[in-house]
């Protein structure tokens, strides 16, 4: 994978921000295109470290962490945390445009964060069919190496999800490659992310999936794969029951005198 950044960007927060940056900003604009992750007013992208360090395979974790660090004591980079889940820790990322010299959609960007196009109004050098010609090839193979990345990330984002919303279940320590086929077959048949959370919440908030029941049995990573399964958590099977009201006081029916 061939990594870009910009040189008035590495001027200001150095070499290793801009990389991260350039890759945040390709993100970002893939969920602004696709209408996700939209929370006060800015688009935001999100990932867990051990993604990261598949995304940057020259960095380490700790380096990793140093960059967002720095990036955020310097105010480009947001973080929140816009998970339903208060167990989930998961990070959201955005960026603060205002303080990059060069927008995402290629204007200059004033020291009031506003995009202006170039003199010439096109944006684009005296050359620029061809640059723009060869910034779609460029787009387009950044998207489709994006895309084969993402698929072959989904497993291990799935289990990390898992291990951060299903505290109480048995946590998933190695991705085997049944596992990591059963994860694409589930995606396969149109199951969201957004629903594998939500049954992930449910199986940790239901009784009876945490081991609450005559075999203390508790739910697990694989049985919440099996779509039979899945289905039922999702329809609210295993949601526990609201507790019966006691009879009132002096109940029964009531004859007139």
């Amino acid at each position: 994978m061939n990594f870009h950044f910009d040189g008035a960007v590495a001027e200001m927060y150095g070499v290793d921000g801009a990389v991260f940056i350039s890759r945040l900003q390709f993100w970002i604009e893939k969920n602004a295109a696709n209408d996700r992750h939209y929370h006060e007013g800015r688009y935001w992208t999100y990932n867990s470290l051990r993604a990261m360090e598949k995304l940057f395979p020259f960095w380490s974790r700790r380096q990793i962490e140093r960059i967002v660090k720095n990036l955020k004591d310097k105010g480009v980079l947001l973080t929140a945390n816009y998970a339903r889940d208060s167990h989930d820790r998961t990070l959201f990322y955005a960026l603060d445009e205002s303080k990059l010299p060069i927008s995402p959609f290629g204007g200059d960007v004033s020291p009031f964060g506003d995009t202006t196009p170039s003199p010439s109004g096109d944006n684009l050098s005296p050359n620029g069919e061809m640059i723009n010609e060869q910034l779609k090839t460029q787009i387009k193979e950044e998207e489709d190496k994006a895309n084969k990345l993402e698929i072959s990330n989904k497993p291990q984002q799935l289990a990390d999800r898992y291990n951060a919303i299903c505290t109480s279940l048995p946590k998933v320590v190695r991705l085997t490659d049944k596992r990591r086929r059963a994860v694409r077959l589930i995606y396969g048949k149109g199951y969201t992310p957004e629903q594998l959370d939500e049954a992930f919440r449910k199986a940790q908030s239901s009784s009876f999936c945490t081991g609450q029941n005559d075999r203390n049995w508790k739910a697990d990573f694989d049985w919440m794969l099996n779509e039979s399964n899945l289905v039922k958590v999702l329809e609210g099977k295993y949601d526990n029951q609201a507790a019966a009201k006691p009879p009132e006081k002096g109940g029964g029916r009531k004859w007139l005198k």
